[in-house]
């Protein structure tokens, strides 16, 4: 009997410490997941399911649109220049503040910057634009500027064997491509340039040239000849320009094409004031490309030596020849819904202001109308005359989109 308790005891004590063995084995044999596993597989963005959760379709984010930027456009027109020069160039676009919300057509200026000038007067026209709509004072109108500098600082916008056909550049391939990629009114009626001084030169002499492209044209501190205007620039006023000249073509007369060539491209890569200006201003108006590096037929031999006319008349029929210009055009001019001729009284170059006079008086006298408006102030002035004069002019004067 004894023995037999005895041995109950014993068997029960067994059992407990089996069935206390196996509880704690358990938690290694089958470990749960560990919390970072966990998030892991179910995405904190998602409450968990065991159904399968369709992610919703991403929230569609406007994309800004710029209505102000650069961009490079072909520029065939310009491929047969003898400086090496790409046939591509950078232009400026101002876009009206509705252009990217509306289907509107838009009036566009073309604007043609100075010698040396690059594209800095559009951030100017910008600023005065987004004013200006935005209290209506003007209409809202696309503007694009083009900068005729080159490596001898200018074109003058006008053909020439030496620098490219610029006057072509602007009425077929900037034109063109400006209709071909924005909302435009491709009509004569709705296009207008204006230019300051190299460009304000650029402005009339292409509006003069093709009615058929621009309706209007602003040009302010044109560059303008009156009869005594080319012997009173700073072309020939100094005899120095002219015997720096001719030391250069001398210089470049005794080298072969190719190292003349050469030598006038690595001329170019530095500044020389008032000569730079004579050799861009010959390479526009006098070209020469059968000779000899930089290209230009000049009036003189001898900077104290007889003129040769027939040169200096070329040289004149720049900036000048207005009479003669107004005769053989005044039909074109007419055609044109609006002229400003726009300059300052205190123009440091003084053939500025009398040569504006001068077109002034001839286009009166050719019964053709036009404005001549004057300012107390020197060479430019694009902030004040922009805002007072050139953007008003233009938004009264180019038809809207009457469809709109």
């Amino acid at each position: 009997m004894k023995k037999s308790f005895w041995f109950l005891i014993g068997l029960l004590t067994f059992l407990i410490g089996c069935s206390a063995g196996e509880t704690a084995v358990s938690p290694t044999a089958a470990p749960s997941p560990t919390p970072a596993i966990q998030a892991t597989a179910v995405p904190t963005s998602l409450p968990p399911t065991t159904e399968p959760t369709q992610t919703p379709a991403p929230t569609e984010t406007a994309v800004p649109q710029e209505n102000f930027f650069t961009t490079t456009i072909p520029a065939p027109s310009l491929a047969e220049n003898m400086l090496g020069e790409p046939a591509e160039r950078e232009i400026a676009v101002y876009l009206p503040p509705s252009y990217y919300e509306s289907t509107t057509r838009y009036p566009v200026i073309y604007y043609l910057a100075g010698f040396e000038e690059g594209l800095s007067d559009s951030y100017t026209l910008r600023s005065l634009m987004d004013t200006m709509v935005a209290d209506g004072t003007v209409q809202e109108m696309i503007i694009v500027e083009a900068s005729g500098y080159n490596l001898l600082g200018g074109s003058f916008y006008v053909n020439s064997p030496v620098t490219g056909n610029w006057e072509d550049f602007v009425i077929h391939d900037l034109v063109q491509y400006t209709d071909s990629n924005f909302r435009t009114i491709p009509t004569v009626e709705s296009r207008g340039i204006a230019g300051f001084s190299m460009g304000g030169f650029g402005a009339l002499n292409l509006a003069m040239r093709h009615p058929e492209i621009f309706g209007a044209v602003y040009a302010l501190s044109p560059g303008l000849f009156a009869p005594d205007g080319l012997a009173n620039s700073q072309i020939f006023a100094a005899p120095y320009v002219a015997e720096s000249f001719l030391a250069l073509e001398d210089e470049l007369a005794s080298l072969s094409p190719e190292e003349a060539q050469a030598q006038f491209l690595h001329w170019t890569g530095s500044s020389h004031g008032d000569l730079g200006f004579t050799v861009a201003y010959g390479a526009a108006f006098a070209p020469d490309p059968d000779k000899n590096a930089p290209y230009i037929d000049f009036p003189y031999t001898a900077a104290d030596g007889p003129v040769d006319e027939a040169t200096w008349q070329r040289w004149e029929s720049g900036f000048g020849g207005v009479t003669d210009e107004v005769a053989a055009y005044k039909n074109n001019f007419l055609q044109l819904k609006g002229i400003i001729i726009d300059y300052g009284t205190r123009d440091p170059y003084r053939w500025i202001p009398a040569g504006c006079d001068f077109l002034s008086a001839e286009l009166t006298a050719a019964g053709i109308p036009h404005e001549l408006q004057t300012f107390a102030g020197g060479h430019g002035n694009l902030v004040g005359r922009a805002k007072d004069v050139m953007l008003p002019f233009f938004s009264n004067t180019l038809l809207p989109d009457i469809t709109a």
